[in-house]
């Protein structure tokens, strides 16, 4: 079965990356997706180094 993605970059503090997962789910649910929690899921981390300021 072939999956889609739906992606959103979170730039900013590492406590408030919650925010940006709950943005991204909102999304989902308002285009009509459904979240596949047992298939794959992928971060890419553009820059951690300092935890105000993640690139995710």
């Amino acid at each position: 079965m072939s999956q889609k993605y739906a992606a959103l970059r979170h730039k900013g503090a590492n406590y408030k990356i919650m925010d940006s997962y709950k943005n991204l789910q909102m999304w989902i649910e308002d285009n009509k997706y459904e979240r596949l929690k047992n298939k794959w899921h992928l971060e890419i981390f553009h820059s951690w180094e300092d935890s105000e300021d993640l690139d995710v």
